[in-house]
């Protein structure tokens, strides 16, 4: 191989991290980083440190029937059991709502909708985690950035809610970047070896 086809090699290569083949391997690596967030704390309910999240709370909460997954979960669906319950009316927006004390707070409340409480998962619906996404774009991604984050109002609510409670949900731990630049550093020896060199 002459100096100048060598040149053109590099030039090409250099080129390729540039463009295309850059943008296909951050939106991998950001797709990676998501699966890999998403099944430790869903999973284990472990932050990036190796700790456990805060618990759920067992502090009374109020609640209504609107607010359960299955309406056949909600404790004040019979007369008798709405007899023992506590009940308050509270105002907003000019309309009272009639809701029932949970004694056992969101804790109890996820148990009555036949959810784990063993560890913090953060997923109810599993809404904010379905629509937790890439939301980087095209040119981001070929200048070697890559984003994740909620991708609708309501679900970045809930986000910035429970990281400002709970820390940051969405941080890689030591191990798992490192584990997703070794990754990178394959993607980018291979694009090497593509452009024979």
């Amino acid at each position: 191989m002459t100096a100048t086809e060598l040149n053109e090699k590099f030039e090409k290569t250099a080129n390729d991290m540039k463009s295309d083949v850059m943008g296909k391997v951050m939106v991998q690596i950001a797709s990676q980083a998501l699966v890999t967030i998403r099944r430790r704390v869903k999973e284990t309910g472990i932050n990036a440190e190796g700790q456990k999240y805060i618990p759920y709370s067992t502090r009374p909460m109020l609640s209504g029937c609107k607010g359960f997954l299955n309406k056949t979960n909600c404790p004040a669906t019979s007369k008798a059991k709405r007899k023992e319950m506590k009940w308050v009316t509270i105002e907003r927006n000019g309309k009272n709502y009639r809701l029932f004390e949970i004694p056992g707070g969101y804790k109890e409340f996820r148990e009555l909708n036949n959810l784990q409480t063993s560890f913090v998962d953060f997923a109810f619906s599993n809404r904010m985690w379905s629509n937790i996404k890439i939301v980087s774009s095209y040119a981001e991604h070929s200048a070697g950035v890559a984003r994740i984050a909620a991708s609708t109002p309501e679900d970045k609510s809930k986000l910035e809610g429970n990281t400002k409670h709970r820390g940051d949900i969405l941080k890689l731990s030591d191990a798992e970047i490192k584990e997703i630049v070794n990754d990178f550093k394959m993607n980018i020896v291979q694009s090497i070896h593509n452009n024979g060199l």
